[in-house]
């Protein structure tokens, strides 16, 4: 007698799907459709099983580039993956599994995993560039998620959009204060503040209470100088990290040819021996080193491999 493995006890599934790493998932979701509904109402308990270091993705920035993107895992393992929804999108931020994208000129969370979509609404501004990075409180299913959005406009000058959980508009505040260069890294912390580093280290602090820029000039050092006075200093709960993916010497692993370029979207990790609260990764972009007329700009994001499964039709 031919066994029916699309309808497996309930139970078994959630064994089966408990033991498996973020492939081996995916794959199982791929076998029929009853195992993939199935293994979609598990997604909370996949979700826990699943924490670990992050991994990076990477593809191709072009409209018209293929959708298959590369998947590299702590180990250095690589996959291949399509995501089609990547296409012609830039990530502003990562934070726990979930990008937060802007592409056509809006703004969307994507779990590239589950490929769920929540659209934002109203974008306030028409295009991306290097000089935008976000963040935002939590993932975009909670009820106090906050997302903000900074251009750099001078060197002194920042433009801040956010927007809370259920709200149909975008609000405004403009930082003009102390010399800062490129914004590359943000990201919440101490429950209500959102932080936001150049590539000097300097940072900028937005109160999502008060709704106010904070107005003392900050920069990262790891120790205090001699002559500095103690009240002058203030710790941080997180950890910085640069030159992450750099470090990986990528050209030799065959992740970048020579004439490729590639801009990275940081993120905010669990510090796994508890000095801190978290590390956060910088974003980087690193050029090509020799110039061709076949060259690619490639982009690539830092994302912790959790599955979120999403209601359809659930709107910000």
């Amino acid at each position: 007698m031919t066994r029916d493995w699309s309808n497996l006890p309930r139970d078994l599934v959630s064994q089966i799907v408990s033991g498996l790493g973020l492939i081996d998932f995916l794959s199982f979701r791929g076998v029929c459709e009853d195992w993939r509904v199935a293994s979609s109402t598990l997604s909370s308990e996949v979700k826990e099983s699943l924490r670990c270091d992050p991994w990076f993705l990477i593809y191709e920035e072009e409209e018209d580039s293929h959708s298959q993107c590369s998947l590299l895992s702590p180990e250095n393992k690589r996959y291949t993956i399509n995501i089609p929804e990547l296409h012609g999108a830039a990530c502003l931020a990562s934070y726990k599994g979930w990008l937060l994208l802007f592409r056509h000129g809006s703004l969307f969370f994507f779990s590239p995993f589950s490929r769920a979509t929540i659209e934002l609404p109203n974008c306030p501004f028409a295009e991306a560039t290097n000089e935008h990075v976000a963040a935002f409180s939590s993932a975009p299913t909670s009820k106090d998620c906050i997302v903000t959005v900074v251009n750099r406009i001078s060197d002194s000058e920042l433009e801040l959009f956010f927007i809370c959980r259920g709200e149909s508009e975008w609000s405004t505040r403009c930082y003009d204060g102390y010399k800062l260069s490129t914004m590359t890294t943000a990201l919440f912390c101490e429950g209500k503040e959102f932080h936001f580093l150049d590539v000097d280290n300097r940072l900028a602090i937005f109160d999502s209470e008060t709704k106010e820029w904070n107005r003392y000039n900050y920069r990262i050092c790891r120790e205090r100088s001699r002559d500095q006075p103690a009240s002058s200093v203030r710790t941080l709960s997180y950890v910085v990290r640069k030159n992450v993916f750099q470090d990986k010497n990528t050209r030799k692993m065959g992740l970048l040819e020579e004439n490729d370029s590639i801009s990275t979207c940081g993120t905010a990790i669990p510090h796994p021996k508890g000095e801190f609260h978290r590390i956060v990764i910088k974003s980087e972009s690193i050029e090509a080193a020799a110039t061709q007329p076949e060259s690619r700009h490639l982009k690539g994001v830092w994302i912790q491999p959790i599955y979120f499964y999403v209601p359809p039709g659930l709107t910000w």
